[in-house]
């Protein structure tokens, strides 16, 4: 079954550049949330960081009750081994075919036998739509099979969080659509969270219970994907109206924020206005 996930005034920066700051809210065990917020706002990192690829520079990540930013890199190994990750490449190793990439997390972090570790590739090939497609190499295959076999060795651990950065990156609608299918019967049949990282406006309607988004280096909103798809809020409107009029412009740097009058605010005093809705 899945884990719930607390997170609590997470704020991250590289030197003097903020990535995002004072992030709080609760990714709900079993369910599937998406994070969304325009290209540059930090969502891969914030994916990074959940994994303790990175450290906050302050805040808390509560997983399943554990407070994991301050533990040491052997702690962090047993964390990780609750966690699936699907990168937005797919990560697989070209020199590999399919069967020894999905088997790989399973022949360095178990001791499995190759009986055992046969037995779990192959039925998680069966769960993503890839029996039989063991013997091929990372480079015979599309990139929605390549999403497909990453997703397959995200699973190969059973893990009790999945965390995926853009499944749906280079993908047409039609096979985005079959991958967030895909997601959802995952969720239905083992139980695990997911945190998804997307940009289409049609898998964050459709996907997720809950919907979260950054803008401008914090946390505009996470709530219900009702709530979200009803919202007010200028910027998720737009973004999610994928429309050219409203706060978000071509650059971060030349955003800013309707006040409903016809005029914009600036970032600071947005952020000052917001901030309990955060």
């Amino acid at each position: 079954m899945g884990v719930a996930v607390e997170i609590d005034g997470l704020t991250k920066s590289f030197g003097a550049q903020t990535v995002w700051s004072d992030v709080s809210f609760t990714l709900p065990a079993g369910e599937i949330s998406v994070l969304l917020g325009p290209s540059g706002t930090g969502k891969s990192v914030f994916l990074k960081t959940l994994v303790g690829l990175f450290r906050p520079d302050r805040g808390t990540i509560h997983i399943d009750g554990e407070e994991i930013t301050s533990l040491h890199e052997r702690e962090l190994y047993r964390v990780r081994r609750r966690l699936g990750v699907l990168f937005q490449d797919g990560a697989l190793f070209g020199s590999m075919n399919l069967y020894d990439n999905i088997a790989f997390p399973l022949r360095e972090h178990t001791r499995k036998t190759e009986a055992e570790i046969r037995a779990i590739v192959n039925d998680r090939l069966d769960l993503v739509g890839m029996s039989g497609d063991g013997e091929k190499f990372p480079g015979e295959i599309s990139g929605g099979m390549r999403k497909r076999a990453g997703l397959a060795r995200a699973l190969v651990l059973d893990p009790e969080l999945i965390l995926c950065d853009e499944p749906d990156s280079g993908l047409d609608p039609v096979r985005t659509a079959f991958l967030g299918e895909l997601i959802a019967e995952l969720n239905r049949t083992t139980g695990a969270t997911f945190l998804i990282v997307t940009h289409d406006i049609n898998t964050a309607k459709t996907l997720p219970d809950h919907i979260g988004m950054l803008y401008l280096r914090r946390l505009v909103a996470f709530a219900p994907r009702e709530e979200i798809l009803a919202s007010d809020d200028p910027v998720l409107r737009q973004f999610l109206a994928a429309d050219m009029d409203g706060p978000i412009g071509m650059a971060e740097e030349k955003d800013a924020v309707g006040n409903g009058k016809g005029e914009t605010l600036p970032e600071e005093q947005y952020r000052g206005e917001h901030r309990e809705d955060a």
